[in-house]
């Protein structure tokens, strides 16, 4: 095992940088890495073959992560830092005491890569905890890749990470401008929720097939030109007294209605 580095100075220029990325999105997103905190992210990370540049352990604490510790290649740098400093490295108000700095793996996608896989594709759904569990529940449900269009929260914002549980390793997500392409590639399969009352209900709809599934942000909805784009607006029935889902609980109703049909599909019909 490497030994240890040390740092006892919120100045030193490793924990500067690190709290710019923490803090300012711009910086965020000209980086070439991210950060995770807690052992729960960590050990996502390494289990899905992503290695560490960096790992900072709260003096002290040492013994408690001894397992994810040993898990680390040799390459990685191991640094110990002092309580006030970790304080500065976290970003959630209870300090987890481990912190690690992985290279970001920069993903072309394309429609051709991804045929016959569902997609999500995201409008300008702003808020971090909403677009983490999205990407938990596209991950969970085997979705191709989800797509996060203009306006939409940043995927490697810390909220986001620590909602989508690890899906970030798993799932291959992008940030894009034009979804024209993507339309394109599913022509005959775009699907956008909308509380139209022409929209189809969820339950009368075919989903065997890989469809492009589209969602907006609460109140805004999917934006009028994709949805003149969509071969379907669907609706989630409501029998109940709300008018409306939380948009990460329908992106969940629907792509698991689309994983039942499927499952019932290869079991010929027959649900046990």
């Amino acid at each position: 095992m490497s030994s240890w580095q040390e740092i006892r100075s919120r100045d030193n220029p490793q924990v500067r940088a690190i709290r710019r990325w923490l803090n300012e999105a711009s910086f965020r997103r000209r980086e070439p890495w991210l950060v995770l905190e807690g052992d729960h992210l960590l050990t996502a990370a390494l289990q899905a073959g992503w290695m560490p540049e960096a790992v900072f352990v709260e003096e002290g604490r040492e013994a408690r992560f001894a397992a994810v510790l040993e898990a680390l290649p040799p390459t990685c740098a191991r640094v110990r830092v002092s309580a006030p400093v970790f304080r500065a490295l976290a970003a959630t108000e209870t300090p987890s005491g481990i912190v690690a700095r992985f290279a970001r793996r920069m993903l072309a996608l394309t429609p051709e890569v991804l045929a016959g896989r569902d997609l999500v594709l995201l409008d300008g759904v702003q808020e971090p905890g909403n677009v983490g569990a999205i990407l938990r529940t596209a991950a969970a449900a085997g979705v191709g890749a989800v797509l996060l269009g203009p306006g939409c929260a940043d995927h490697w914002a810390p909220k986001v990470l620590r909602a989508a549980m690890g899906a970030h390793f798993v799932l291959p997500i992008a940030a894009i401008d034009d979804p024209e392409p993507w339309f394109a590639a599913r022509r005959g399969r775009v699907f956008a929720t909308a509380l139209a009352e022409k929209a189809v209900p969820l339950y009368a709809l075919g989903l065997k097939a890989p469809a492009l599934w589209l969602f907006g942000a609460e109140g805004a909805g999917v934006r009028p030109e994709w949805l003149a784009v969509a071969d379907a607006c669907v609706r989630i029935p409501m029998p109940g007294a709300m008018e409306s889902l939380n948009v990460a609980a329908a992106v969940a109703v629907c792509l698991f209605e689309a994983v039942r049909q499927r499952l019932c599909q290869a079991k010929k019909g027959v649900v046990s």
